[in-house]
């Protein structure tokens, strides 16, 4: 008989068949792409990448950091997106990793040219992530990558990554994520609003310099996959009270032609409701909201508040949907809510290619308000 081996003799051989970490990817020797730009340009697509700086997004221990944090933006063209992308992978250096993608921003030439729905490599290519978020730029696309947000942070604290913060304490233009925005551009009857994301420079000032900043500047509205067309701040008003995901806006309210208080009005509760005249549809709509009297200027009692904030509310509903039917922008979707509701009608208007919307289309709106409270003053009694 052979002399035993001891047990750790016996174990030895199986180590060695066990594998190591030997290809092992440092992550700071990889090229983490957070946004990408889309433009169409003389037929070409553009492609833009924005990289950060590694150490600029993990969280310091000491704080924040006393030095601007560094942004990359890349540039390429190319026949087709997946080509534009394949010659930045010719200067990245290192290997180029898109699932930390936070952030697209398409051009109005491309939206144009119906960028997204032409190529699907966002859609097809399995590291790019369905949950970003999708804008449409005014102006130069490389500027809005590099624009910084404050205290030397990362690139990721600004609005066009992180847009949910802000629209929580001031709703205007719901934010749109990519899975979201190709699930309704192809819908029958649908309109689509693309938040359009802009430079602002003179809200800001750093050491006495202006401070550029990322803002929303209205929307860019796609028409079952076409482009229609942009529209303004101003124009979109009556917007935030027919959406659902509205958190809480602003609302000034006028007595004798002047400014007489604030209210932040919070979480509207939409009902539509559709019928018919002469054979065409009309529509009502029902807002019912809670708010807060934030500031007073003049006298003026609760009722006369809750009154005229009402009457404000409705008028701007209203003239949001009149400057979107002027520019023949169904703005809140009712040929798509007339399409669910009532496919044949919806079917026969369009075989018949009859306009079903004019500015009388919107038939009534009612707005109820209930004021939660009014800060720390109590408010007049009605005379």
């Amino acid at each position: 008989m052979g002399i035993p081996l001891p047990r750790p003799l016996l174990v030895l051989p199986l180590l060695l068949l066990l594998g190591g970490c030997w290809d092992i990817k440092e992550i700071e020797n990889i090229n983490y792409v957070a946004a990408i730009g889309i433009d169409v340009e003389e037929r070409q697509y553009v492609v833009y990448a924005q990289m950060l700086d590694f150490t600029s997004v993990a969280k310091m221990e000491t704080g924040k950091s006393d030095k601007t944090a560094q942004i990359w933006v890349g540039k390429a063209k190319g026949p087709t997106l997946d080509l534009a992308i394949n010659k930045l992978y010719d200067t990245t250096q290192q290997r180029t990793m898109w699932s930390h993608v936070t952030t697209i921003i398409v051009s109005e030439n491309a939206l144009r040219a119906q960028a997204l729905l032409r190529d699907d490599l966002i859609g097809r290519f399995e590291e790019f992530r369905h949950t970003s978020w999708i804008y449409g730029a005014k102006g130069s696309i490389e500027k809005l990558l590099i624009a910084h947000p404050f205290f030397n942070v990362s690139a990721l604290n600004t609005i066009s990554h992180e847009p949910l913060e802000v629209h929580e304490q001031k709703s205007f233009i719901d934010p749109v994520r990519y899975m979201s925005f190709m699930s309704e551009v192809t819908e029958p009857a649908s309109t689509v609003l693309l938040p359009a994301l802009a430079i602002e420079s003179h809200t800001w000032r750093k050491n006495g310099k202006t401070d550029p900043k990322q803002f929303i500047d209205g929307a860019f509205t796609v028409s079952e996959g076409k482009y229609s067309g942009p529209l303004g701040n101003k124009q979109l008003t009556g917007l935030r009270w027919t959406d659902k995901n509205t958190y809480r806006s602003p609302l000034v309210v006028e007595k004798n032609g002047e400014a007489a208080a604030v209210l932040s009005l919070e979480n509207p509760q939409i009902k539509w409701s559709v019928a018919f005249a002469d054979g065409l549809p009309k529509y009502r709509l029902r807002v019912t909201m809670n708010g807060n009297v934030t500031e007073t200027l003049n006298d003026i009692s609760r009722d006369e508040i809750v009154n005229w904030a009402a009457e404000k509310v409705r008028s701007e509903i209203v003239d949001t949907y009149r400057a979107g039917i002027r520019r023949q922008i169904d703005v809140y979707n009712l040929n798509h809510l007339l399409f669910k509701r009532h496919p044949k009608r919806w079917s026969r208007f369009k075989s018949e290619e009859r306009p079903v919307l004019n500015e009388d289309s919107l038939d009534r709106v009612d707005v109820h308000i209930h004021l939660n409270h009014a800060g720390m003053r109590m408010l007049p009694n009605p005379t």
